[in-house]
């Protein structure tokens, strides 16, 4: 790369429109300040020492988190970070897209992909062209270009960082969202703040469970999934309420969900109990996404009297503003009705009755509502069977049949969470 063609890819960065938000990454914002420095007739020869070593930082700071390097950083920075462009091509069609847009995005990508691209030991000798002496460059490190991409071919990256990537981004942005959605699989309400602005954190690495690790309840999962399913398909879905025995894996098969359809556009909202008052807010925000979105309130058990309760009565069914078509509502209880009653309110009450269909009203508003009922003890046993045979564990079920037994005994009861801790504790034993 001669003094010309670093001044025009000097120029070019500084032109960028679209995608101006990546300048606050710091490992591109570091790459850039050095190669515009670079491109000046005599910098100081110090200050370009210290930009280099900014650089180093950078890459180090990146491949110590296990993205690698700078391609990785500016990709990363395009797709999932927040931004104007990504949340208008996410929101309207291909053809909808102005003309502007996409030429500005086919810009800044071959600009940031130049930019990415060049090699540590290009970037070396253009710091000696701008004043650095040999002496002090052949103390300064390199570092290594195979790391930057050592989980992705780095020569797919860099096509979608090209002038022909614009499409390719555009596309990603409409499939998969934009900042927090597209770069997370799920998220938790944790309330808008100066970290969190859109009150949402990620989740980066969810519950890994799968539904083919599960063992019995088939035909409820099925209906989940088959629900779940339509949902993907833009089809009318139910919002669906899982109750049953504690430790059934109600919330096990809904967090199941994410690791199968993920990769389809699925995410997961987890909204705390205290939250859900909040639920207007949150449906707003996914309104105006493209994935679809299951909302999922976990163990549900309140009050009627408590403003969670109206809440979420009102999101169901029966407020002025429609839920979105592109999110459903799953709950796990282990009340059918949900709402805690008490035997003296049949005696106090003069309209018992319509005390009762009132407590009973939120249930009814789920369409859906699957039974999760604790498995008998022979089920018990095939749960703890399957479990160690997915794990791959040699065992004399007729010798381990009376530990399986006494294990239900001293932790009150048969559930499939019960087995897996059974399991667990025969795995820890056959490792010693």
């Amino acid at each position: 790369m001669d003094i010309h063609e670093l001044r025009e890819l000097e120029m070019d960065l500084k032109c960028m429109t679209a995608l101006r938000h990546v300048w606050k990454n710091p490992a591109l914002d570091a790459l850039s300040t050095l190669l515009c420095a670079c491109a000046k007739d005599g910098c100081d020869p110090e200050w370009l020492t210290q930009a280099y070593c900014a650089v180093y930082e950078a890459w180090l700071t990146s491949a110590a988190k296990g993205r690698g390097g700078f391609v990785r950083e500016a990709l990363e920075a395009v797709l999932y970070e927040d931004s104007a462009a990504a949340r208008m091509c996410a929101r309207l069609d291909a053809g909808e897209l102005p003309y502007s847009l996409m030429n500005a995005l086919s810009h800044d990508l071959e600009a940031l992909g130049r930019m990415v691209a060049i090699e540590p030991a290009m970037l070396l000798l253009l710091c000696e062209r701008a004043g650095l002496s040999g002496k002090m460059a052949a103390r300064l490190p390199m570092w290594e270009p195979a790391m930057d991409d050592a989980r992705f071919d780095p020569r797919a990256k860099l096509c979608m960082l090209s002038h022909g990537g614009a499409r390719d981004v555009a596309a990603f942005f409409r499939r998969h969202g934009s900042g927090l959605f597209a770069r997370c699989p799920g998220s938790t309400w944790v309330g808008v703040s100066e970290k969190y602005p859109l009150g949402l954190r990620g989740i980066d690495k969810p519950d890994p469970i799968r539904l083919e690790d599960m063992v019995l309840y088939e035909r409820e999962r099925g209906v989940l999934v088959e629900n779940t399913r339509r949902l993907l398909d833009g089809k009318q879905a139910c919002n669906v309420l899982l109750y049953g025995d504690k430790g059934t894996g109600k919330s096990a098969t809904v967090k199941a969900l994410l690791q199968n359809f993920w990769l389809e556009g699925l995410r997961i909202v987890e909204v705390p109990l205290a939250h859900l008052t909040n639920l207007p807010t949150i449906f707003s925000i996914l309104r105006e996404q493209p994935g679809k979105f299951i909302v999922f309130v976990d163990d549900l058990a309140f009050n009627d009297s408590c403003p969670e309760y109206t809440a979420l009565k009102t999101v169901l069914e029966g407020g002025l503003e429609s839920r979105p078509q592109n999110v459903v509502v799953y709950a796990t209880s282990n009340r059918r009705n949900i709402v805690r009653q008490r035997f003296s309110e049949r005696q106090d009450d003069v309209n018992e009755r319509d005390t009762l269909e009132e407590k009973f009203s939120l249930a009814d508003r789920f369409d859906l509502r699957l039974t999760f009922a604790a498995p008998t003890q022979e089920e018990y046993f095939t749960i703890c069977r399957a479990l160690l045979d997915a794990r791959g564990i040699e065992y004399d079920w007729e010798e381990l049949m009376p530990k399986a037994r006494a294990w239900t005994v001293s932790h009150n009861g048969c559930s499939p969470r019960i087995a897996r801790q059974f399991a667990d504790y025969v795995a820890g034993e056959k490792t010693e």
